[in-house]
């Protein structure tokens, strides 16, 4: 079996392009440096912005975002991996598609095998852009829910082989014969399994060319602007200029969730972001959120992620961090004998 080292790659978190965090999430400012990983640390020097790796977890990976998309398709073993839509259990053909800036971990590793499989966002949005209208996965990803959000596919024993064969084609190709053509085909190839076998069992897709209400959107970004404020649905109605019935429908037809239950998600997730990213005291990331009663905050917190949020921060940030690729010239760490011509082990 091939597999890769683990190390600490820690690096200073700064600011997450694309989050999500609202206004009481900016006033309290990241202060803890949590693990974020670049590109400059995954991609290969020869430019082209796609790689696959394939990594044993031995212990707890520790909460960690990354400025590029990962796919991480579980090969063996079983864990439960964790974000900020919740904790789900993974196992042989579990894949899990984490946006950029979008932060997870593991826990409760045992025996697990990752095949990673890295693209930077420049190319999706650039190259790749068409993949929006072609794969309702991509689509999705794109232009879902506001909340966020880890799509989870789970792969049969036939996906999951050919899947494995094309990480395999992207990660044995020597540098000296890795061509753009080649290495996107067996992108594409993946992608497009991943998306059949996501379109056929999920419940959420966005149809093509369709978007967000305007109305719902609006709801959205004024409760974002100030999550701690106690929204009702009546004023929430009259800022989008729609009756409260019909906004609820458009809600639900957008994110799967009326005003109020989106609401109190967000706030949750916002807190959980808050919990993992800053050692700001529980009790003030609640009142930060409009939820000033620590006792009511907790109830709250647990009705999303069954944990109470100081069990949830403890959890989250326990585990090692995880190398995706080299930290320096002088101290390679390498991922596989394919990318390094190391010894295969």
């Amino acid at each position: 079996m091939r597999t890769g080292n683990l190390a600490d790659n820690k690096a200073n978190e700064g600011s997450r392009p694309g989050s999500h965090l609202s206004k009481a999430g900016t006033k309290l400012a990241a202060t803890r440096n949590r693990a974020r990983y670049d590109r400059a640390a995954v991609f290969n020097p020869d430019g082209l912005p796609v790689w696959a790796d394939r990594h044993r977890l031995e212990g707890d990976i520790a909460a960690h975002d990354h400025d590029f998309l990962e796919i991480a398709l579980i090969t063996q073993g079983q864990a439960v991996h964790i974000s900020a839509d919740g904790d789900h259990r993974v196992r042989p053909g579990s894949a899990v598609v984490v946006p950029p800036s979008e932060w997870h971990g593991y826990s409760e590793c045992e025996d697990l095998v990752v095949f990673d499989c890295f693209v930077a966002p420049e190319l999706l949005d650039g190259a790749l852009s068409f993949l929006e209208q072609e794969l309702p996965l991509m689509r999705t990803i794109h232009a879902g829910p506001s909340l966020s959000w880890v799509p989870r596919i789970q792969l049969s024993t036939g996906e999951m082989s050919r899947s494995v064969g094309e990480l395999y084609s992207i990660s044995d190709i020597s540098p000296d014969h890795r061509s753009r053509v080649q290495i996107l085909g067996h992108l594409l190839v993946y992608l497009d399994i991943l998306d059949h076998a996501w379109s056929e069992r999920d419940t959420w897709v966005l149809p093509a060319g369709v978007r967000q209400h305007p109305a719902a959107l609006r709801a959205m970004q004024v409760m974002e602007r100030d999550l701690a404020h106690p929204w009702t649905l009546a004023e929430l109605a009259a800022d989008a200029v729609v009756e409260r019935t019909h906004l609820v429908r458009l809600f639900r037809r957008s994110t799967g969730l009326p005003p109020m239950a989106y609401l109190n998600r967000r706030r949750a997730q916002v807190a959980a972001a808050l919990l993992v990213r800053t050692d700001h005291p529980v009790a003030q990331i609640g009142a930060r959120l409009g939820w000033t009663d620590p006792a009511y905050f907790a109830r709250r917190f647990r009705a999303v992620f069954g944990l109470s949020p100081s069990a949830y921060r403890a959890r989250a940030l326990s585990g090692t961090t995880r190398s995706h690729g080299p930290t320096s010239v002088e101290a390679p760490l390498p991922i596989s004998g394919a990318r390094y011509a190391l010894p295969v082990q």
